[in-house]
């Protein structure tokens, strides 16, 4: 008797766009374009995810425009040379029948740039001190105007619009983890006094306007994925009430297409969304100068380990799933085969994956095959600590049982 095809391996529809299967390479800045530039290692990375049998395959970062870029290797959407590598990347995840997806992104005031053109954004109408400072080299955050607000928004579109022209099936708008948008959902963050802070209503306004812009700009037939904290996960931060009037909100627009929860704030509590053991005694030493190393070891405290399970946003995200009509994709945790399927039955659409397919990229083909049900990941988030390293994200241990049997 034939084996039956797990439901998460079924071809299925996001909008008008046919997908093999419902398996989604979440974006995970890599470390991988010198200079900006995503050339040939990025495109090495992205394919191999694609051959490994992912039907959505996302790189990322894709900073909106040159002040949105968290660290000095990003690439920004604004320049020509980007949009011609970036069709290259695209062909190649294309050619192995995956879709080609993109996030697009502004880190506000979560930036190591050393090459800002203008100070990072407070969201305050007062000077505030940036926590990134020692790594820029410029301690101070400035107001954010309103005029430069809707300017963002703009380069959203633009940056959207250049994507396709690149080729990408899908755009991918980064909403949660402590980036631009989720500064302005957070009330711990947010202290605006005027149309863009107080009510949630203000707080999201920003990002709405901004996927309204997307949609504008790209048309009726590209689906726009969002990626929204269920929770922000520290005190003072998003709550799940408020992220759910969030995406009602967002589900009203009409604009979005698919919605990716998640949770976390990266300057806050990183851990909050890779949960496992803490990954800050491999980024230290992955750092490239003193200064590097002194100020993650100042940080440690917010990196602290937290306890693992698989599916750990599943509790919070079945709130949404119950109240929402539009598709909805699920990150965290998500390991075996059985979890997959369990996503699938609970009502979700996706199953987005970093760390299992940095370990094996082929491991949506073994499962589909029948070949492996379990992921050989360990969860160390070692990988993590390798976005600061010369060879970009890479998986150690993996690395390591190659090792061993070739030995």
């Amino acid at each position: 008797m034939a084996r039956k095809k797990p439901e998460s391996f079924k071809v299925w529809k996001l909008g008008n766009l046919k997908l093999k299967n419902r398996i989604i390479k979440a974006a995970t800045f890599e470390g991988l374009t010198k200079g900006g530039d995503p050339g040939e290692k990025l495109g090495n990375f992205h394919e191999k995810f694609a051959a490994g049998g992912s039907g959505i395959v996302t790189v990322a970062y894709g900073a909106v425009n040159q002040d949105a870029r968290t660290f000095d290797d990003q690439m920004c959407m604004q320049e020509d040379a980007v949009i011609a590598q970036l069709k290259k990347i695209t062909a190649r995840i294309k050619r192995h029948g995956a879709a080609a997806s993109i996030q697009l992104a502004h880190c506000g005031t979560q930036t190591k740039f050393s090459r800002l053109s203008s100070k990072p954004f407070a969201l305050g109408a007062k000077w505030g001190l940036n926590p990134y400072g020692m790594f820029s080299g410029i301690p101070f955050t400035r107001p954010l105007r309103d005029a430069e607000i809707m300017r963002i928004i703009d380069d959203y579109g633009n940056a959207a619009q250049r994507a396709v022209e690149a080729g990408f099936d899908i755009i991918e708008l980064h909403m949660g983890h402590g980036y631009l948008f989720s500064q302005f959902l957070c009330p711990a963050v947010n202290k605006r006094k005027d149309q863009w802070g107080g009510s949630i209503e203000n707080r999201a306004r920003f990002g709405r306007l901004a996927i309204q812009k997307v949609r504008e700009c790209i048309g009726t037939e590209v689906p726009i994925i969002v990626k929204l904290n269920v929770e922000d996960g520290f005190k003072g931060g998003l709550e799940t009430d408020e992220a759910l009037e969030v995406a009602k909100m967002i589900e009203a627009d009409g604009a979005a297409t698919m919605l990716v929860l998640t949770g976390g704030f990266s300057s806050k509590n990183p851990m909050f969304f890779f949960r496992g053991p803490s990954f800050i005694k491999p980024l230290i030493e992955q750092q490239k100068n003193i200064v590097g190393r002194l100020v993650y070891s100042l940080a440690a405290r917010n990196f602290p380990d937290m306890p693992f399970q698989e599916m750990y946003f599943l509790e919070k995200a079945r709130r949404f799933r119950k109240v929402l009509k539009m598709p909805i994709g699920l990150v965290g945790g998500i390991k075996s085969l059985a979890s997959y399927e369990t996503v699938i039955a609970e009502g979700f659409d996706a199953i987005v994956l970093g760390r299992t397919l940095i370990h094996d990229p082929d491991l949506p083909n073994l499962y589909a095959s029948g070949a492996q049900t379990e992921s050989g990941c360990i969860t160390c988030n070692r990988c993590v600590a390798h976005i600061d390293g010369d060879e970009g994200v890479i998986c150690p241990r993996r690395r390591e049982l190659e090792q061993d049997q070739a030995a």
